[in-house]
């Protein structure tokens, strides 16, 4: 069973760096809409097969019940939530694409958003990096089970239980330090003002929308009824076209600070990731170290004692032979002086 579950835990560690090496691969804001859609279709079908995996790794982990048995339940419970919402956007893609077939979609509605394929592409990495350090921390735990505690003693016990206690420390402080790096990088509450400043913006968008509209029908009016007052048009007109020009502007200028702010936003979080990636590569490589050698100390070990076990062997067999040879030589003499009384009696 430990090997079957050694096995599954590899071959999801697999699967996370295959569909971590499809995304870090491809730019998403640099996709079209129907590229978008199918590197988005395909990461959430991926995304679907590791949620099996992980749910059966945690069934397993659980059937262990053992102490410090490491548990994927709340991090599931976050994961089918990203899942639901990734997979609304798939089907939003698609219902978006029919529309267009069939001429129902605005024509003022833009056919690519770069900021959203960035953001959702940022989110797939997030579940991913966060699965990975999921499943490292089940391969060191199934790793440490490997050796028997009587054959690893009292100081690789306490290695170990270091090395958990290290590992839940390493979690603990990689949260605070996320904490801390997100507000270094976006200031208290940023990311919500930069979501009520897009929605300012989309407001004063209306209400510019609103006023060009009215002003324009102003215009019409002005023409079709009151063709003689040809300076109020005049100036009505250009009161228009300054509105328009000025609306151009707005929405220009807004636009491009929207999209510099996801920029910085998009860089923070490909900072963050990361940092955690290579967290976590090296907390498995140190372990994996502390355990082989711990491996190698206990193979050693076996092998002086063996030895030692031979040599002593060998050293009573020796002794039993010295002993044998003493007694047989004793017997010896003992006879021959039985002799030399028994000549001397003959001799009297």
């Amino acid at each position: 069973m430990m090997i079957a579950l050694e096995n599954r835990v590899d071959g999801a560690i697999k699967m996370v760096e295959e569909l971590h090496d499809s995304l870090s691969k491809i730019s998403w804001a640099e996709l079209n809409r129907n590229g978008f859609v199918a590197e988005l279709e395909k990461s959430v079908s991926k995304l679907k097969s590791l949620q099996f995996e992980m749910e059966q790794i945690d069934k397993e982990l659980s059937m262990l019940l053992e102490k410090n048995t490491p548990s994927f339940s709340n991090y599931l419970i976050d994961f089918k939530k990203e899942y639901a919402i990734l997979f609304a956007n798939v089907s939003l893609e698609k219902a978006k694409r029919i529309r267009e077939d069939i001429a129902l979609v605005n024509e003022t509605e833009d056919r690519d958003v770069p900021e959203l394929y960035s953001s959702l592409q940022q989110k797939i990495m997030e579940l991913i990096l966060k699965s990975r350090y999921n499943l490292e921390k089940a391969r060191t735990f199934l790793l440490a089970k490997k050796i028997p505690f009587v054959k690893k003693g009292a100081a690789a016990k306490d290695l170990l239980d270091l090395l958990q206690r290290k590992d839940d420390e390493l979690s603990e402080e990689k949260k605070k330090t996320l904490e801390l790096r997100r507000k270094a990088f976006f200031g208290i509450g940023n990311e919500k003002n930069i979501a009520e400043t897009e929605r300012e913006l989309n407001e004063l968008d209306k209400s510019l929308n609103t006023s060009v509209s009215e002003s324009a029908q102003s215009l019409k009016t002005h023409l079709a009824q009151i063709k003689y007052v040809e300076g109020s048009f005049a100036n009505l007109k250009d009161k228009v076209m300054k509105i328009e020009s000025m609306h151009g502007s707005f929405t220009k200028k807004s636009s491009e600070l929207i999209k510099e702010l996801k920029k910085e936003r998009d860089y923070a979080k490909n900072m963050a990731l990361q940092i955690e990636e290579d967290t976590l590569r090296l907390r498995t490589e140190y372990t994996s170290k502390i355990l082989d050698l711990e491996e190698k100390k206990i193979a050693a070990e076996e092998r002086a004692g063996a030895k030692y076990e031979k040599q002593v062997r060998d050293i009573q067999r020796e002794i039993e032979e010295k002993n044998i040879a003493l007694k047989n030589a004793r017997k010896t003499i003992e006879d021959q002086e039985k002799e030399i009384r028994r000549l001397k009696s003959s001799a009297k």
